[in-house]
């Protein structure tokens, strides 16, 4: 009897650790555009989840409010089957892009930080035309980390790229006993491979350009530079934005 009710509490203690639950509030910032975002991400052991809002700033200094705004994006991770999917919009059409969920290949530093109470480890990565910093912790019982970010063993609290255009802080961390399944909202949306978005961005972008300059000839102005759309991610040279040059 003392060893069936052992296990009955130990089946109980396993219950209750498989629902659990990470919880954290990124703040974003990308000083290519330049905008602030609040990115919410919600973590299992198997899944990710994260939905970013884009913010609206009031005010200066102390004074200063911002508001959300219905400018969203969001991205799923699976880790049982290594794949992320996420959407991308170009003018006003949609597109769900999947991608293999190893992409980025970290190197360990010494360098240490603290942040919101959790010791953490550095790492760099090389991705798609930028130099990556995260900061993360091996104190919380999960692997999760914002946008497509993955591979590092604990909770990427911290992102910074050495160009300083993009800034992910941790604001929040909770963990909570919860039942709620981590879902996949793109689970019945077409999906592309990110080769075949590039190509979709080149030619949108090529269209943007030639309206653009047929718009400056018409109304005899100047044609304007091919600069004004920065991206994270560097698909062609105009996307190249750097802050610290």
């Amino acid at each position: 009897m003392k060893s069936l009710t052992s296990a009955f509490f130990l089946l109980i203690s396993l219950t209750l650790q498989a629902q659990q639950e990470l919880k954290i509030v990124y703040n974003y910032i990308n000083h290519a555009k330049p905008n602030t975002y609040m990115m919410e991400l919600v973590a299992n052991d198997k899944q990710v989840f994260s939905y970013t809002i884009r913010l609206t700033k009031s005010g200066t200094g102390k004074r200063a409010t911002y508001k959300q705004t219905t400018d969203t994006t969001k991205l799923f991770k699976d880790y049982t089957n290594d794949y992320l999917v996420y959407e991308e919009r170009l003018g006003r059409d949609y597109h769900v892009i999947k991608e293999e969920l190893k992409l980025f290949k970290w190197n360990e530093v010494g360098q240490r930080d603290t942040i919101l109470g959790y010791p953490c480890k550095t790492a760099f990565a090389e991705f798609r035309g930028r130099e990556y910093q995260a900061f993360y912790t091996t104190k919380l019982p999960f692997t999760a980390a914002p946008w497509k970010l993955h591979g590092l063993p604990g909770v990427v609290l911290r992102v910074i790229t050495t160009d300083d255009v993009l800034v992910y802080e941790a604001q929040s961390v909770e963990v909570i006993d919860n039942t709620s399944f981590v879902y996949n909202p793109f689970a019945n949306y077409e999906q592309i491979s990110y080769d075949a978005f590039c190509k979709h961005y080149k030619s949108y972008r090529k269209e943007v350009i030639k309206k653009r300059n047929q718009r400056a000839k018409q109304q005899n102005r100047p044609i304007p530079k091919n600069d004004k759309a920065p991206r994270i991610e560097v698909i062609i040279p105009e996307n190249r934005f750097i802050l610290n040059d």
